[in-house]
This record gives structure tokens, C-alpha cells and sequence, in this order.
């Protein structure tokens, strides 16, 4: 194997209370060359101690570990360690779930029994980009959109009406040529609002524009 430089290896922290699941983690994480396990946590507490301690990239947060759960200690963990990307790991797939963890500050969402190749796509994808929604979980987030709580004082940006319109419309799964029908314009006129979107939001693409609505309140459930 070639020497990764040290610059671009993910570091990673992993919070689960079953140990043969994190010893199958490792075993996994360990083949690929950027990316590298630095601590282990047996629930919330430890998570949080080491993440202090550590400063991980990644956090690989179990949903349902013992004690304050995985969602209450990403809210608490994001709280004292803003640049740290958790990401979560549950057996759950409904609307429910999803929203809340990423409400409560998660960058990601696998779902344990989907295969390991999923989990380390979106392992780098997080920490490339920021966030990462797969599409299998993707319209399950957009059906349980609500105004995020911890994030109701995230500064809201300059949008005209018509992008916050169109952003909506984007977070409801419309295509270009669906918005463009909608407002009587071009397909191009839309993709110039994305990209005025994007920017204003400091997005790369349209499920990052969604999280950030979300997070600014431009768009809500209703």
C-alpha cells in the first residue's frame, strides 16, 4: 500500500456499546488507506471525554447507546466541538429518527445493516463536503423537515423570495425542468438561482442547499 499523507486521513472515533460491532468496524475501517481509527467509546460519556481529548474528524455515533442516547450526545458534543462530524449509526430507518439526529447536529446517517461500503462512502463525503444524505434516506429526511431547535439562531442569509422559493421547491424533490415549468422560465434561469443559492449558503450541491435551509429556517414543514 502506498504512505497516505497524514493531511488527509480521516480520523476516527467510534461510540457503540457492543463490542464485537466496534472490533468489526475496525477490522473493516482499517483496510482503507485514509482513514484511521483513534479511539473507541463505550457510551455518550466516554464519546464526549474523547472527543475533547482527541479531536476526531468523525465521530461514528451509535443512535441507541446506553444512558443519554446518540441523539442527545451529538447535540451535547456539537456543542463543545463544532468542527467534529458525527455520524450515526442505527437500525432505524423512519422519518422520525432521521430528522431528529440531524437537528440534533449529525452530518450523516447510515443505517446499520446496509452494506460497509455505504458507511465509508459517506464517511468521506462528510468529511469532504460537510454533510452527507444518501438518497435511500433522503426523501424520509425532507418528509420530516421541522424548524430545527438548536439551530433557530443560525444567522439567515439574503435570500430573494424568489430563491427561498425555489429552494423549497428543491427540498420537496422537484427537478429543474419541474421548477422551470412552475415559474414560466428556463431551465438555465433555474440552474442561475441554484448556483446563487449555492453560493449564499456556502453549498456544493442540492442536498447540502437543503440542510442549509433547514438550518436558517428558510424552509419549514409547513
Amino acid at each position: 500500500m502506498n504512505k497516505v499523507d497524514s493531511k488527509k486521513t480521516i480520523r476516527i472515533l467510534v461510540a457503540d456499546d457492543h463490542a464485537l460491532f466496534r472490533e468489526g468496524l475496525r477490522r473493516i475501517l482499517e483496510l482503507e488507506e485514509d482513514i484511521k481509527i483513534v479511539g473507541e467509546a463505550r457510551d455518550g460519556v466516554e464519546a464526549l471525554r474523547l472527543a475533547d481529548r482527541l479531536k476526531p474528524d468523525v465521530i461514528l455515533m451509535d443512535i441507541s447507546l446506553p444512558g443519554p442516547n446518540g441523539i442527545r450526545m451529538t447535540r451535547q458534543i456539537k456543542k463543545r466541538c463544532r468542527k467534529v462530524h458525527v455520524i450515526m449509526l442505527s437500525m432505524y430507518e423512519d422519518a422520525a429518527h432521521i430528522t431528529e439526529s440531524f437537528q440534533a447536529g449529525a452530518s450523516g446517517y447510515v443505517i446499520k445493516t446496509y452494506p460497509s461500503g455505504e458507511l465509508i462512502e459517506t464517511i468521506r463525503s462528510v468529511f469532504r463536503e460537510g454533510v452527507s444524505i444518501p438518497s435511500c434516506i433522503e426523501h424520509k429526511l425532507l418528509k420530516g423537515i421541522r424548524k430545527p431547535d438548536f439551530l433557530s439562531g443560525t444567522e439567515r442569509l439574503n435570500l430573494t423570495k424568489k430563491e427561498v422559493k425555489v429552494l423549497k421547491l428543491v427540498a420537496f424533490g422537484k427537478t429543474n425542468k419541474e421548477i422551470a415549468k412552475k415559474f414560466s422560465v428556463s431551465e438555465k434561469t433555474v440552474k442561475n438561482h441554484l448556483n446563487h443559492i449555492y453560493r449564499k449558503l456556502g453549498a456544493k450541491n442540492r442536498t447540502q442547499a437543503v440542510v442549509e435551509g433547514l438550518k436558517r429556517d428558510y424552509i419549514s414543514r409547513h
